[in-house]
């Protein structure tokens, strides 16, 4: 383990300045969503907002997400990484800073359009700049430690949304639960999101030596090389997304509303289980060289099933509390493995459209079933949507295996034949 650790910080120092630089903003600006994913569905909530308009936020933002993914990748490619992570970056800190100083209905849904797309464009820009900043035997890595610095940052976040309700509820003589303080905090967060754009200055515009137009077809519809490897890819990540959308958005209201947790307990939790993610991506290389990328991915996720039962089975936050902390870490330990796969088995020039798609299928599962879950926790049950999400990600899980269990051979067993 000592030599795994000792090779893992000499990568970390070969990488190059432009993918330090982007780790930093990276960091800054998880702490900055690890804060507003504790604080921003309570400061609704104290504001007279019901859990089904949570849900058409929800669906809006998601939405704007689907809308703008495809877009977003082709003014990726052609106008480049740096200038698109700057204005999304901008644009977004703005969408979230008029929600949080003019908290009515028209403002929130249509900041959370702009915010919604202006996060797409920095997601499906996220991938590529990172495979297009590193090199082939370091690439598993950088993301390993990429999505490791982002869960150990969102534990940074999740306290300061834990703690500072506390602080300025002091500070304005109420009670920390209530309105003020939360908008406090939410306006702390945009400040961050801000610094985040700082290092992005310093980036040097990379390409992957194509044409600034990349992709056949049009803005709105690319034509792809390899369409049956692209919806191989997709119909899992939708299936994924659908889940998610149920369960993960709400997650605090869950816990505020059903199990009765404090801000404070809500920041503990989901800082813990982003310190825990994190480690686990840091883990995660180690398993791709052990069994591969698809097989290690597909391990952790199938482990982290049960966990997902006992969260939507048993109605007690400490019991809730440790099984999502084991849950998540196990999920998510995931994401960079099939993240750097997904990226290595598509063509070179094609790496942000095909990202965007996989945004634009999981922010339309997250969009539908974020409403869904917000219209079903208020009107149905709050624990229906976690054995929904349950089935859904069993068969996403089943259906990845089945797909890329012949992309990629078992290490130590000589080269396999990549199904196509």
């Amino acid at each position: 383990m000592l030599r795994y650790l000792v090779g893992y910080l000499s990568y970390i120092r070969s990488f190059s300045t432009d993918a330090k630089l982007y780790l930093w903003s990276s960091f800054l600006g998880s702490v900055a969503s690890g804060l507003t994913q504790v604080v921003f569905n309570l400061y609704l909530l104290r504001l007279g907002y019901e859990e089904s308009f949570l849900g058409m936020l929800i669906f809006y933002t998601s939405m704007a997400g689907v809308v703008f993914a495809l877009p977003a990748g082709r003014v990726s490619d052609h106008f480049g990484r740096r200038k698109a992570l700057l204005v999304s970056g901008a644009v977004g800190a703005g969408g979230v800073l008029a929600q949080v100083l003019l908290p009515v209905p028209g403002v929130l849904l249509a900041a959370a359009v702009l915010s919604g797309g202006a996060w797409t464009v920095s997601m499906v820009t996220s991938a590529p700049l990172l495979v297009e900043t590193s090199r082939d035997h370091e690439r598993a890595h950088l993301f390993g430690l990429h999505s490791a610095l982002m869960m150990g940052s969102w534990v940074v976040g999740s306290n300061l949304g834990g703690l500072l309700p506390r602080f300025f509820g002091g500070l304005y003589g109420v009670g920390q639960e209530a309105a003020l303080p939360l908008q406090a905090t939410l306006l702390v967060g945009v400040g961050l999101w801000l610094a985040a754009l700082v290092p992005l200055f310093g980036l040097r515009e990379t390409t992957c030596g194509r044409p600034p137009v990349r992709t056949a077809g049009s803005l709105w519809w690319p034509r792809l090389s390899a369409p049956r490897l692209t919806l191989k890819i997709l119909i899992p990540t939708v299936l994924t997304g659908l889940g998610a959308g149920m369960i993960i958005p709400l997650q605090n209201v869950f816990m505020d509303q059903y199990l009765g947790a404090t801000p404070a307990q809500i920041g503990l939790i989901f800082s813990i289980g982003s310190l825990l993610t994190g480690l686990g991506a840091l883990v995660a290389p180690l398993l791709a060289e052990r069994w591969g990328k698809v097989r290690a991915a597909v391990g952790s996720q199938f482990l982290s099933l049960p966990f997902l039962a006992v969260m939507g089975l048993v109605p007690h936050l400490g019991v809730y509390a440790v099984a999502s902390l084991i849950r998540g870490a196990l999920m998510n330990l995931a994401n960079p493995l099939i993240t750097n796969f997904q990226m290595e088995i598509v063509p070179a020039h094609e790496r942000a459209t095909v990202n965007s798609l996989i945004n634009m299928c999981w922010n339309l599962g997250w969009a539908f079933c974020g409403w869904a879950g917000g219209w079903v926790m208020q009107n149905i049950s709050y624990t229906l949507p976690y054995g929904i999400t349950f089935v859904l990600y069993a068969l996403a899980v089943a259906l990845f295996y089945r797909f890329f269990r012949a992309y990629e051979p078992v290490p130590g067993a000589g080269r396999g034949r990549a199904a196509a």
